[in-house]
């Protein structure tokens, strides 16, 4: 071969290098645009989608983070610790989706992925539940309300199967209301229907949806992927239901159902569980889940709450119902931890713990007070605005012997000084080295309902410092209080789920 022929082969060879080699560079960009899926919220007990309800339940576990107070009462100032036990979950992030760079294109080459049809995703059975309800209240028949929540593990945009969104019916078949085509509900976030003609929590919550036709007492209510009635209205295509014993018609309720109530106009609700102790009132140890318990059983799922502790049916416990919409803050556990006031001393004494024992029948605490003191840190990387904790587990009325009952009541900021705690004084104490005092922020019992018998079962606690208008930074602390009325002593435990807004 001469000469002038192999140089002719040699710059041949390379253009084709070239050529390659930017079509490798193309496809790399491209994809590069194509970032992993990721589940950001992850919690024990939150459950997979269910394809039927015939398929048993698959769920995945984490460890928790709430506070978690279990021990006696003190009754004199050498009484026994309370043990604290807070534990920490991680929250994966998400990937951020690269955008292809300018510089890697070239104007003689370009590689494009092979698309595909994206399928409507319409939601599945138990991806979406009814988490709390009632079908009448002090208003009378018509002050009802339905709680759904997102249990899917991602924020859902709704997509129904028929017709213009998810339908909320009774068990007469008539749709209460609907969720429309394209509502984003967040991961644990909240969609609420009332009735218009008497809803009495608007103050707490209002409506994202209302209806006007009452529904009866004790009847079933159901959830579907579509709002077209019925046929539609069937169990292929039920999200979720409840019902009472009485409810004879099968796709609204779970398994043998909630039992029948006695129709009183209280402040009542039906509250899933969220500890995995069922609401008992009476039940050392610790829970087990902080989200909504769902095992397709209506009278396992679903305890009964009123703020005046009445036997109406449905077990007895004093509590509040406690409605949550698409504006409601939404329980983050893992990126609000919690830390004693004074890491340097026992969590059992002061300023951690502080028993008074001065008599104040007037406000729920006949035998005094406990307050238990904590610093919260803001880990959510963005600023939180809203800054409230709801109670799943508490020792309170009706108490049996041995055990205490507690009353969360409204409090007032305090002053602690002494705190020999790095951490603490760094982030709120003056000086900022110890020795220093810090500001204890007071928690605000919320209402409506109007609770005269102090808190209990899913009542809300929240910290009013906490705005839009004067939010917790990120990496920020507040040093809280909540105060506990003492009706009768004994061994005692409260448990918390920390519920935010960015």
């Amino acid at each position: 071969m001469s000469k002038s022929t192999r140089l002719s082969v040699t710059f041949a060879v390379l253009i084709v290098l070239i050529f390659l080699v930017q079509i490798v560079a193309v496809a790399s960009t491209v994809g590069a645009q194509e970032p992993s899926a990721g589940n950001s919220d992850t919690a024990k007990s939150t459950q997979t989608a269910k394809t039927s309800k015939k398929r048993k339940k698959k769920k995945t576990s984490t460890t928790l983070s709430y506070v978690v107070l279990v021990g006696p009462t003190q009754t004199s100032a050498s009484a026994a610790p309370v043990t604290i036990k807070p534990v920490s979950v991680t929250e994966a992030t998400p990937p951020t989706p690269r955008n292809r760079s300018s510089a890697m294109r070239t104007p003689t080459i370009h590689v494009s992925p092979i698309s595909t049809p994206v399928p409507e995703i319409v939601a599945t059975s138990g991806q979406l539940i009814i988490s709390e309800f009632r079908v009448r209240g002090p208003s009378g028949a018509n002050d009802e309300f339905i709680e759904i929540y997102n249990n899917s593990g991602a924020d859902h945009t709704v997509t129904a199967f028929s017709g213009t969104g998810y339908g909320i019916a009774a068990s007469d078949g008539t749709t209460r209301c609907s969720i429309p085509n394209g509502t984003v509900i967040p991961n644990r976030g909240h969609y609420l229907c009332t009735n218009s003609g008497a809803y009495s929590l608007g103050g707490n919550a209002t409506g994202d949806a209302t209806y006007a036709v009452d529904i009866p007492d004790n009847a079933g209510i159901a959830l579907f992927n579509n709002n077209t009635g019925g046929g539609s209205y069937s169990l292929a295509n039920r999200l979720d239901a409840v019902g009472s014993t009485s409810e004879a018609n099968t796709t609204y309720k779970e398994g043998s159902g909630y039992p029948a109530l006695t129709p009183f106009s209280i402040d009542y609700s039906w509250v899933r569980d969220e500890c995995g102790k069922g609401g008992a009132v009476n039940l050392l140890g610790p829970c087990t889940i902080s989200t909504p318990k769902d095992t397709d059983s209506n009278s396992v799922d679903f305890y009964f709450v009123d703020t005046n502790g009445t036997s109406a049916g449905g077990g007895q416990r004093l509590g509040a119902p406690g409605p949550e919409n698409l504006a409601s803050p939404i329980q983050r556990n893992a990126l609000v931890t919690e830390n004693s006031l004074d890491a340097t001393v026992a969590k059992s004494n002061p300023p951690n713990r502080v028993r008074d024992f001065t008599s104040d029948p007037a406000n729920n605490s006949t035998f005094g007070t406990l307050s238990i003191r904590r610093r919260f840190v803001n880990n959510t990387g963005a600023n939180i605005t809203r800054l409230r904790f709801r109670i799943i587990d508490l020792d309170t009325f009706p108490a049996a012997s041995g055990f205490a009952d507690l009353r969360p009541r409204t409090s007032g900021s305090v002053v602690v000084a002494g705190i020999n705690d790095t951490a603490t004084c760094l982030a709120t104490g003056a000086p900022a080295t110890p020795p220093c005092t810090a500001t204890v922020q007071g928690t605000t019992l919320e209402q409506p309902p109007s609770q005269p018998n102090g808190g209990g079962f899913n009542s809300t606690m929240s910290a009013g410092t906490v705005t839009l208008g004067t939010p917790l930074a990120p990496g920020a602390s507040i040093n809280v209080q909540f105060l506990l009325g003492i009706q009768q002593t004994g061994n005692f435990r409260i448990y918390i789920n920390t519920e935010i807004l960015p």
